[in-house]
């Protein structure tokens, strides 16, 4: 599913670029997602920042394509598991995202 389908929303081709190679790093290279994510710890703290908030946006739409039906089995977990997150990040005023779905 192209980018454009999912969100409407523009990426660039650098940032279009950088989540095709991390997809295939984690597709084909990746040996642990454990010491992959101790081993960005060691990033400088801003950096660290900036790495949680490209986490974030997955979570966010993973969360999103959860509430909207847009899963299968293959990504079942991560996207239930993403919903129950960022649900509670709303929930507990550390997120403001008036448009996503909650029980608040």
């Amino acid at each position: 599913m192209d980018y454009l389908e999912l969100s409407g929303a523009t990426i660039s081709e650098r940032d279009k670029a950088f989540a095709q190679e991390f997809a295939n790093f984690v597709n084909g290279s990746m040996c642990s997602p454990d010491q992959i994510g101790r081993e960005l710890t060691r990033a400088h703290r801003y950096l660290q920042q900036q790495m949680f908030k490209v986490f974030l946006g997955f979570m966010k739409q993973l969360a999103y394509n959860y509430q909207q039906g847009r899963y299968d089995d293959r990504n079942e977990w991560a996207s239930r598991l993403s919903t129950e997150a960022y649900q509670r990040l709303i929930e507990c005023d550390l997120i403001f995202d008036p448009e996503f779905p909650t029980s608040k």
